[in-house]
């Protein structure tokens, strides 16, 4: 049953007292996941009769079904509010992006902080915390713990089943990019005269071995380069039909930043692996996310590779 639609509808009934209490639950249905019946009738100023009465007219077998349905329309909205901030850190300033780290990573910590605490949290300033708070469509911080109050509560604890974490980690990173990101990465590549591909060293180094096998592989002109005098000279050839590939996720290092000046000066597109955490992600032309999480990254890596592999699988060589 979609108890948010026959709330709708109800709400146009030529009956006054149901029509009015319709518009009332439907005007605060986040703040009635806790209600009983005689608080919600109470609140919308209708007696308990009439509230069965529309529970009836509304489809549910008793009070208790219609509470029930309400209930978890409210917790669907907020749940809906926690994937909001997830949808939108990419966009978000670099200290929004923290604010929205913290939060995301114990948002049972988040709903009863104070904009001091969450802002020593993030590492910003409580002007900050109200500026993200509007832009998640809050009045202000007590709005933006209220609905983090009524959220599902995620707390960051290393007990947590590495299967798991690494599972939430993919989701998140998954829900990050849109399908048609992907597919405008992939055309990218297939469509390059070459690909220059730069970024992690260390420990991250046999990752980058395997992202250059498995494009080399498929066909695409790719050229890893480690060699920073050999790096320099093979950007100042960058062209326009050429695809400069970073793959950054920790940091972004000066030659890293080096070369994204060289691709924009010689107008090469840049595709970036890195998570909404660093500048590259706005920089780049197409960003393609990691997650958060640095102990999940590495799996966020293969995660990416195949979505990329299984994309341009799907697309006819030029």
């Amino acid at each position: 049953m979609d108890i948010v639609w026959q709330l709708r509808q109800q709400s146009e009934r030529a009956d006054a007292q149901e029509s009015r209490l319709a518009r009332f639950i439907l005007a605060n249905l986040d703040a009635n996941v806790h209600t009983t019946m005689e608080g919600l009738a109470a609140q919308a100023g209708v007696s308990q009769e009439v509230l069965r009465r529309f529970a009836a007219s509304a489809g549910c077998r008793d009070l208790d079904d219609f509470l029930h349905q309400v209930r978890k329309a409210g917790q669907q909205q907020d749940v809906a509010f926690i994937d909001v901030i997830r949808q939108r850190q990419a966009s978000l300033s670099q200290q929004e992006k923290r604010v929205a780290e913290a939060i995301l990573s114990d948002t049972t910590f988040a709903a009863s902080a104070t904009i001091e605490q969450l802002a020593g949290r993030a590492e910003v300033s409580a002007a900050t915390i109200t500026r993200f708070a509007r832009s998640m469509g809050c009045e202000d911080i007590r709005d933006l713990r209220m609905r983090l109050a009524r959220a599902p509560q995620v707390r960051h604890s290393p007990a947590i089943a590495p299967l798991e974490a690494i599972s939430q980690a993919l989701t998140q990173q998954f829900a990050l990019a849109e399908r048609a990101t992907w597919t405008r990465a992939a055309e990218t590549l297939r469509k390059a005269r070459s690909v220059l591909l730069i970024g992690a060293s260390g420990p991250q180094t046999p990752l980058v071995a395997e992202v250059h096998q498995r494009l080399h592989r498929l066909g695409l002109a790719i050229a890893w380069i480690q060699d920073d005098n050999l790096l320099s000279m093979t950007l100042s050839r960058l062209q326009p039909d050429d695809v400069l590939f970073i793959l950054a996720p920790d940091a972004v290092n000066s030659h890293v930043l080096s070369a994204v000046h060289h691709a924009t000066i010689q107008k090469t597109p840049v595709i970036a692996l890195c998570p909404s955490t660093l500048d590259l992600a706005s920089q780049a032309d197409i960003w393609l996310p990691l997650p958060v999480a640095k102990n999940t990254r590495r799996y966020g890596i293969l995660f990416a590779l195949d979505q990329l592999e299984t994309t341009l699988l799907c697309q006819p060589n030029p």
